[in-house]
């Protein structure tokens, strides 16, 4: 059964959507920011299993590992009865041409609305920023999901016409520097200097 890449900015969506009304027994899902060597071997030895109809193994990361990516090469051209991958991938560069050729492809293009951003800008409060930072603690977000999220800010600066300075957009470039980079960043690490500084500017514009 030949596997497929799904390239999406929408993980989580597509999973759900692949994984609807079929039975929880005949689907493994195998989520993680990176995927690495360990990873590879639970998928491998959960493909050997047997299984009795159509099974899907469903691999989502951020990030994937050559290593990883290599001890899977055998399984993925000659996998088991029953048994079809699907790798879950921001951009096709994240794979392997390796991995790439050996299955089908295919790209969503499809654009998702950016929703309003969480807060009004235009009276903005400390405690504002304060119950922000802390339901990002309880309930964090994916780096799609963050940089959908600054996107979302910037529009909401925008709509209100807030003018940003140069130095104020370079806080917004460090931001998105932060959320691209390969380590895990917390998201009021890259949100509080935002806040701040956007809270600081109505005060002084008072």
């Amino acid at each position: 059964m030949i596997g497929i890449i799904h390239i999406t900015p929408f993980a989580k969506e597509l999973i759900s959507e692949l994984t609807l009304d079929r039975d929880t027994r005949f689907y493994h899902i195998f989520e993680v920011e990176e995927f690495k060597i360990d990873n590879a071997k639970e998928v491998i030895a959960q493909s050997y299993l047997t299984y009795e109809q159509e099974t899907l193994i469903i691999l989502s990361a951020n990030k994937y590992n050559s290593a990883a990516q290599n001890a899977l090469l055998k399984i993925i051209e000659e996998p088991p009865q029953n048994v079809q991958f699907i790798i879950i991938a921001k951009n096709k560069n994240a794979l392997l041409p390796t991995i790439r050729s050996r299955m089908r492809l295919i790209s969503h293009k499809v654009s998702k609305p950016i929703e309003a951003f969480a807060l009004d800008v235009k009276k903005l409060s400390l405690e504002d920023i304060y119950t922000f930072c802390k339901h990002n603690d309880s309930a964090p977000h994916s780096k799609e999901e963050i940089k959908v999220r600054i996107q979302s800010l910037l529009f909401a600066l925008f709509d209100a016409g807030i003018r940003l300075t140069q130095r104020e957009l370079a806080l917004f470039d460090k931001a998105i520097a932060l959320n691209q980079n390969d380590a895990t960043e917390k998201e009021n690490y890259i949100f509080l200097p935002l806040l701040l500084r956007i809270y600081q500017k109505q005060k002084g514009a008072k």
